[in-house]
């Protein structure tokens, strides 16, 4: 059985309310101001979920770095190499100091296939950047 498997369930079943000391020190990590989070092209499956601060979410257009949009606590981000396998798609990056909790491909499949609440979660937060990108579309 995982080691980390009743950190998992316990996440899994109570989210926010499961955070606690042991969970932020197995899963937790601080980004400063500007700090990389996720590089676009990175073979990389980490999935983070945001608990304080926010992060841009940026594409790389020629030299410059474009914001598509600001994501902030609750958000889960590197969800899409979760389930396509695919290279990191954006770059993202902590606009002030950001907490995440950090899991690895497995944790997360675990916790998203325990309970629910997780696929609600992610549809939510799927649909709000799906809204997001439509306004920002609008005003082109």
């Amino acid at each position: 059985m995982n080691e980390n498997y009743e950190d998992i369930m316990k996440i899994a079943f109570q989210a926010e309310e499961a955070i606690d000391e042991q969970i932020i020190d197995k899963y937790g990590k601080v980004y400063k101001d500007k700090q990389i989070l996720i590089k676009e092209g990175e073979i990389q499956q980490k999935i983070f979920w945001i608990q304080k601060g926010n992060v841009y979410i940026t594409r790389k257009m020629g030299t410059k770095y474009k914001v598509l949009t600001t994501l902030g606590a609750g958000e889960i981000i590197g969800e899409m190499s979760f389930f396509d396998k695919s290279v990191r798609s954006a770059t993202v990056i902590a606009k002030g100091e950001v907490e995440v909790l950090v899991f690895s491909k497995k944790d997360f499949a675990d916790i998203f296939s325990a309970s629910p609440q997780w696929t609600k979660r992610f549809f939510l937060s799927l649909s709000h950047r799906i809204k997001i990108m439509i306004e920002k579309l609008n005003m082109l």
